[in-house]
């Protein structure tokens, strides 16, 4: 009994390493795929995983670059802060700018009120009824106009500009599937009840891109 503990044990210690290694070369590949240039959205689009954690991926890298350099206090001019506090105005995140430019956000922050600039903000600042109001707006208007309308950053603008179902696991999208091809029609609040009722949780915005999107691809 013990020999078998022992096997088990190292068996799901070679899956976990080996999990580990699959997820640090596909990191390599997202990173290399970023240092070409690419936008964060293209690459979640190559390798099918959501913008959030590309991006997650990206900041790391740029943390990585901060750590090598010498560590000593960064001075900026009044016009680089002015640079800065520019991009934050145009949509940037604070987060990214902060990362980037190796400076606290809060300092970020502090520079942006002293020029009278409000700071967008980011998704998680933003109640799950305005998301929903901002992704019907974004199918039809520009994003532009949505992100200053709504004081919201490009971040934000481009995780709520990724189709609702995509944050979907595959159990529920096969879930999705297979309600849709049947009954294309069916109501989103009634499909998400059905849903509730078999134990998946699946928000209507979901329900109504991925309706779209099997009606672009034609099957239903």
């Amino acid at each position: 009994m013990q020999i078998k503990n022992i096997f088990l044990s190292y068996i799901y210690s070679m899956s976990a390493t080996s999990n580990r290694v699959n997820q640090e070369l596909l990191n390599i590949e997202i990173a290399i795929e970023l240092d070409k240039g690419k936008k964060i959205a293209e690459v979640a689009e190559i390798f099918d995983l959501k913008i959030s954690a590309v991006k997650a991926i990206a900041r790391e890298m740029e943390s990585t670059r901060l750590n090598k350099k010498t560590a000593k206090s960064i001075r900026f001019t009044e016009s680089e802060r002015e640079i800065l506090v520019g991009r934050i105005e145009a949509g940037e995140s604070v987060e990214n700018i902060s990362a980037e430019a190796g400076v606290k956000e809060s300092t970020i922050r502090r520079w942006c009120k002293q020029c009278g600039v409000s700071v967008p903000r980011s998704l998680n600042q933003i109640s799950l009824a305005e998301q929903k109001e901002i992704r019907d707006l974004l199918e039809e208007n520009d994003w532009r106009e949505i992100g200053q309308a709504y004081n919201i950053s490009l971040d934000a603008i481009e995780e709520l500009a990724e189709p609702a179902h995509r944050l979907l696991d595959s159990d529920s999208l096969s879930f999705l599937f297979e309600i849709l091809r049947e009954q294309p029609l069916y109501p989103a609040k009634k499909l998400c009840r059905v849903a509730r009722e078999a134990g998946i949780s699946i928000p209507e915005s979901a329900v109504s891109s991925y309706r779209k999107r099997l009606k672009v691809l034609g099957v239903i």
